[in-house]
């Protein structure tokens, strides 16, 4: 009777486990994706957005994302939208400053191909408190950015890459 008893808990954890591993997965749009010859196109011409959706961090597990957090990046400047959760060093006096939010128009980029995909390091030189952004991209558009930074402690997001839209205004005259 026990072992009736035991392997019925131990399908209903099964079960469980199954179902929620299942349903915990985020479903990316396969439009948002981009094919490998575009990924290498945007990637080298230094336009592209990684879409984060989960963020890791130092002390903590890791949490998904809702939508709206990325960084978007062009050859004349850096858009950041993500938030920090860790350990700051010094207080801000802002609760605005709290989570990478800025743009940066001054800063190195530095592309270098790696295994299965490339590896970025962004130095923002107009950020006091931003040491570098450090992307890891892989050939299926996945991407994983870590952030350092002064007075934080370092956080890691995953995502995708995308591509970037832009958007022209028609001013009539």
């Amino acid at each position: 009777m026990k072992a009736k008893n035991i392997s019925h808990i131990l399908i209903v954890l099964i079960s469980a486990l199954i179902f929620f591993g299942c349903t915990n997965s985020r479903n990316i749009k396969n439009d948002e994706r981009v094919d490998a010859a575009t990924l290498k196109s945007i990637i080298e011409s230094q336009s592209f957005v990684f879409i984060a959706r989960n963020v890791n961090p130092v002390s903590g597990g890791k949490r998904d994302l809702s939508s709206g957090y990325d960084v978007s990046v062009s050859k004349d400047t850096i858009i950041s939208n993500l938030p920090f959760f860790g350990r700051g060093y010094i207080a801000s006096i802002s609760p605005a400053d709290v989570d990478f939010d800025f743009t940066s128009t001054k800063f190195t980029y530095a592309l270098k191909p790696a295994n299965n995909g490339w590896s970025i390091s962004i130095k923002p030189k107009d950020q006091t408190y931003l040491r570098e952004l450090y992307f890891r991209i892989f050939d299926n558009a996945s991407a994983s950015l870590n952030v350092t930074s002064i007075d934080r402690s370092a956080i890691s997001y995953d995502g995708y890459i995308a591509e970037r839209k832009i958007i022209v205004v028609n001013k009539k005259k």
